[in-house]
């Protein structure tokens, strides 16, 4: 607020310090309002207590959902020659033993042009066309063209063209010492993606297979449009581009069954099995093993112990006062709801077993753990009844985290809320009205001060007016 002008005259003529002593009256009257404030701190750390104990429980409610049935226990796959393949198995698989042989991986197509003097050199006769295309497909996807003319007609200009025209090809220069070749790659692996490439020398939108549009001259030394035989060698059509590498379909033999893919990576032979060729067994006979992965039960429980630590310890942490160190949430009900819960949620029995009794265990503090070896030994001779176990304490936490998170936090919350808005209406109001009664204080002392002075000024009038009958009768009497 500001300074009242008139506050100084008073110090000025009395000598009293009036804006230190309404200062000093401001923070008697002010006392309630940091009663208030703090009042409202507290409401405010507390719904952000809550907050944190719910997000750790959406955590935790997480993490049961992979203790329930359909996902605690996991597949694994592996490879008697990792060499030659690998495998992963997601929970729809099945187990299984599968001897497989490859013999042959999946190849991409390349091709490699006629020799040009130099990167720079020109690739079509533009000198009567002198716009002409140049069409390129990938198996059976929708052919790409590309504009061949004065702008780009060098090697490196079509090199670019084509790559700019994502037509499933990549394009390259090689200087193979005797002179600039073009190659061309496809993107993709299998017989199915061999590349078809013709050119249109006079532009009418007809790409010829015949005459000047499939000799090797001009753009269409670029042509090709071949047939193979069946490891993928060219046995004629238009070849002006020569093949380095054949594009062949990757194949094996699983069970005796002969198979054949486009690609490496296989996902249709198993269900919930992905192989990843690598390599050609050398005419060996390997083995596929599809099985449960006890790891990934383990891994699970471990995830929900971290969670739960989590959990528990913040709501001690918030709830439980030790010696000399007083908690936010001292004695609160919700808090210890969900201690108490948690706990017992350890200790109960769930299809006939306990989760204690498969190698969970708290400390004095809370904290829970896991022996692997207690859990190991259960599963070996249980390993449905361990199944089952853990997805009926998940199923029963679940629901009352869920409770918590939904239901009792958010009431928590609500009532605190509703508490600290009308703290806040307090502080308002009674700002307003410290407001008012400084306002008062100055006004009161700005009145006192004119009152001060009005008599002074009269003293001294009525010194001056005696001095000068005391002096005029002294003047007579002489």
């Amino acid at each position: 607020m500001a300074t009242n002008p008139l506050s100084g005259m008073l110090s000025n003529i009395t000598g009293i310090e009036t804006t230190t002593i309404i200062s000093q009256l401001m923070i008697v009257e002010r006392q309630p309002l940091q009663s208030l404030t703090n009042r409202k701190a507290a409401f405010e750390s507390k719904i952000t207590a809550y907050g944190n104990l719910s997000s750790t429980l959406s955590k935790l409610k997480t993490s049961l959902s992979s203790l329930k049935s359909a996902s605690i226990e996991g597949m694994t796959a592996s490879s008697s020659d990792s060499a030659v393949f690998t495998a992963t198995a997601d929970t729809s698989a099945s187990e299984g033993t599968y001897n497989i042989r490859v013999s042959n991986l999946a190849t991409k197509q390349s091709v490699y042009s006629e020799t040009f003097l130099s990167d720079g050199s020109e690739v079509a006769d533009l000198s009567s066309v002198a716009s002409q295309k140049l069409r390129i497909q990938v198996g059976s996807t929708t052919a790409v063209e590309v504009t061949v003319d004065a702008t780009n007609n060098t090697l490196n200009g079509v090199r670019d063209a084509i790559n700019d025209a994502e037509a499933g090809v990549t394009a390259s220069i090689v200087n193979d010492g005797t002179g600039y070749r073009l190659i061309l790659s496809s993107n993709t692996t299998g017989a199915s993606n061999r590349i078809i490439l013709q050119a249109d020398e006079d532009n009418d939108g007809v790409y010829s297979e015949a005459g000047a549009e499939s000799d090797t001259t001009g753009l269409s030394k670029l042509a090709l449009n071949a047939t193979y035989d069946a490891a993928g060698a060219v046995t004629g059509g238009i070849t002006n581009m020569t093949q380095s590498q054949a594009a062949v379909d990757a194949s094996l033999l699983v069970d005796g069954l002969t198979i054949t893919r486009n690609a490496n990576t296989i996902t249709d032979i198993f269900t919930g099995v992905t192989l990843n060729l690598l390599n050609d067994s050398d005419g060996n006979t390997l083995t596929l093993t599809v099985s449960k992965d006890t790891q990934k039960i383990k891994d699970n429980v471990n995830a929900f112990v971290g969670a739960y630590n989590t959990v528990m310890g913040l709501a001690r942490g918030l709830s439980k006062p030790t010696p000399g160190r007083s908690v936010l949430l001292a004695g609160d009900s919700t808090a210890n709801g969900i201690i108490n819960r948690l706990n017992s949620a350890i200790t109960s029995l769930y299809a006939g077993k306990s989760p204690a009794s498969l190698g969970l265990s708290h400390d004095s503090q809370g904290a829970l753990s896991l022996d692997t070896e207690i859990l190991d030994a259960a599963i070996e001779a249980d390993r449905q009844g361990v199944i089952d176990t853990f997805d009926g304490m998940a199923e029963a936490l679940e629901e009352t985290v869920t409770d918590f998170i939904n239901v009792q936090i958010p009431a928590r919350n609500d009532g605190l809320n509703i508490s600290s808005k009308g703290v806040q209406r307090n502080i308002d109001n009674l700002t307003f009205r410290l407001q008012t009664i400084e306002a008062t204080y100055r006004r009161q002392f700005s009145a006192l001060e004119q009152t001060i002075s009005q008599l002074q000024a009269s003293g001294n009038f009525l010194s001056q007016r005696l001095a000068a009958i005391t002096n005029g009768s002294d003047s007579s009497g002489g």
